[in-house]
């Protein structure tokens, strides 16, 4: 049987209850009669793992089954692949379908051409939206090997293509969230047999929150597959493949992954010479522009943590194994303390058992001697901070008063960050009170850069960034958080907020609140000289979105302040309720 077996279609399986029967019928409904279906349940818990069995029972000549441990989509296609006895391979996701006609119109082109690989064109239904569109591969039935790693479409996919078995004797995927961008196009500039059947034989279902679609930490491992993809590809094919490459990482910092732009610049910054003499990004206007990313300067990928006779607390390590799993975490011990030279300020507060002046002292060092972002062992981060990487440098408010002395970063080398160190060894207030880092901070920014203190952003000589208290200290849960104090054990929903950022946030509330009653009692705010009368209709536009953001605001801060201190904005919203 095995020498009739034209093609293996593989298909891993992981909590797909709702659509795997559909998936495995439209393989059941190909014309081709000659192939096996290999279904790989990658450690399930839904009902997943019974559907696939019951297709085992009912067609136990042409599907077999294998059930195994997690390991992710890469790994299950590797299982599959090592049990595979086609002549060819094929790959389906078990939430999509193919075509009646797809694996013989396919499998009949790589037999009349020898082909060691066949694509054909992928139709997108995007679910949410209702819509669907066909993503042609290429302009022509011939291929062009060089034009399409140029030019084409749908080189990263493994389902819209055929590969010869023998393929597979000396290429596996990788365990990573994008295997197919680090393997599927570097195949493709190494086995340049390739054949093209013009027609949307595959039906990819695109949905939202999705593992591909929803931020995780693992999205980072984006720039391992393209770093793979340029490496192991056919040094033939180089500069088709940086092209390649640039295009998919233009569309990934501008529009998809933006979050992860810090991450594409290092990257970018690897192979600057590959991307800045490379003669089809010169003649393209367009993704031309993803040069301009390698002047901009990024915070290094490190993690800055001091911690001096306590330990870093497992709750933190999980969220840095979560959210930065590249990040390189620099810490720091009591035991740095036997290794080095001090200033007189810092051995006087060792001595007299002031640690987290010592603490602080050390964290300044490391971040101008490394870069990166310090993050204290009593803040936690979330994925956000990553953005924060695309400043040279910035701070953060705790409160309408004080700097947040738990999370701030820099670039290597910084001048502010040697300026702060050098203070240390100063006759100065803050040493000789052993006064905190938030504290020498805030004159600092005051005296050289002319700080407010009003707990609101500032950007200060165009170079250093000043988040508001939600950025560093506090979750009011307006998207903008990137970490937060720990503040014991809070209640599930609820934040712990200081009395000062209540104040302020309240304030601001009030002000909001201020400007909607001008609006509504047609009294407009002072001005210089006399305002021209209002348009009745752009009043009421106006009047409506203003009541909408208001509503936003009470909801908001209703939902997310310190469950200790909810009243005063209840309050409010009540206030708020009246409006009408």
């Amino acid at each position: 049987m095995t020498n009739q077996i034209k093609v293996s279609v593989i298909i891993p399986v992981y909590q797909v209850e709702s659509y795997l029967e559909r998936a495995v019928d439209s393989v059941l409904a190909q014309t081709l009669e000659e192939k096996e279906i290999i279904l790989v349940d990658d450690g399930s818990w839904d009902s997943s793992p019974d559907i696939c069995d019951r297709y085992a029972r009912d067609y136990p000549e042409m599907i077999q089954v294998v059930h195994k441990e997690n390991q992710g989509l890469g790994m299950a296609r590797n299982t599959g692949v090592e049990l595979a006895r086609g002549e060819y391979v094929a790959f389906i996701d078990s939430d999509d379908t193919v075509e009646p006609e797809m694996y013989e119109e396919l499998y009949t082109k790589a037999a009349e051409e020898d082909c060691d690989i066949v694509m054909c064109d992928v139709q997108i239904h995007y679910v949410e939206e209702n819509r669907s569109t066909v993503v042609r591969s290429y302009p022509s039935v011939q291929v062009d090997l060089s034009d399409y790693i140029a030019n084409g479409n749908n080189i990263t996919y493994s389902v819209n293509k055929l590969f010869r078995r023998e393929i597979w004797d000396h290429n596996r995927y990788e365990k990573m969230l994008f295997e197919d961008i680090a393997l599927i196009p570097a195949l493709m500039t190494k086995y340049p047999r390739i054949g093209y059947v013009p027609k949307p034989f595959y039906n990819y279902y695109r949905r939202p929150n999705t593992i591909s679609t929803t931020p995780v930490g693992d999205m980072v491992d984006i720039t391992d597959a393209f770093r793979r993809y340029i490496d192991n590809s056919n040094p033939a094919y180089r500069e088709e493949v940086v092209y390649c490459t640039a295009k998919q990482l233009y569309w990934n910092m501008t529009q998809s992954r933006v979050l992860f732009q810090a991450d594409f610049i290092d990257l970018l910054k690897e192979y600057k010479k590959d991307f800045l003499l490379n003669r089809y990004i010169a003649g393209d206007g367009k993704i031309k522009r993803i040069l301009d990313f390698l002047e901009k300067e990024v915070i290094p990928d490190n993690l800055i943590c001091v911690h001096f006779h306590r330990r870093i607390p497992e709750e933190y390590l999980e969220e840095i194994r979560r959210d930065f799993p590249k990040a390189v975490l620099l810490e720091a011990d009591e035991r740095v303390l036997t290794n080095g030279m001090f200033p007189e300020s810092v051995s006087r507060a060792l001595a007299e058992g002031h640690l987290s002046f010592a603490e602080e002292y050390m964290a300044l060092k490391l971040l101008y001697e490394q870069g990166g972002i310090v993050l204290f062992p009593d803040m936690r981060a979330n994925l956000n901070l990553k953005k924060l990487r695309l400043n040279p440098i910035f701070f953060g408010f705790e409160d309408q008063e004080d700097l947040t002395a738990g999370c701030f970063g820099a670039v290597k080398g910084h001048y502010v960050i040697q300026a702060l160190l050098d203070s240390y060894g100063e006759d100065n207030i803050f040493n000789r009170a052993l006064l905190p880092l938030k504290d020498r901070l805030r004159d600092f920014l005051i005296r050289h850069f002319r700080l407010r203190v009003n707990g609101r952003k500032q950007l200060l000589k165009k170079e250093i960034q000043v988040y508001l208290p939600s950025v560093l200290a506090y979750d009011m849960k307006d998207g903008d958080n990137c970490c937060k104090r720990k503040i014991g054990d809070i209640p599930e929903g609820y934040e712990a907020v200081s009395g000062k950022v209540l104040a302020m946030w309240s304030n601001r509330i009030l002000e909001n609140w201020n400007l909607y009653k001008r609006e509504l009692d047609g009294k407009p705010p002072a001005v210089s000289k006399p305002a021209a009368k209002p348009d009745p209709a752009s009043s009421s536009n106006f009047r409506q979105e203003l009541d909408a953001r208001i509503q936003e605001v009470v909801e908001t801060y209703e939902n997310s302040t310190c469950w200790k201190l909810t009243k005063p904005l209840r309050m409010l919203a009540k206030l708020f309720g009246k409006k009408a």
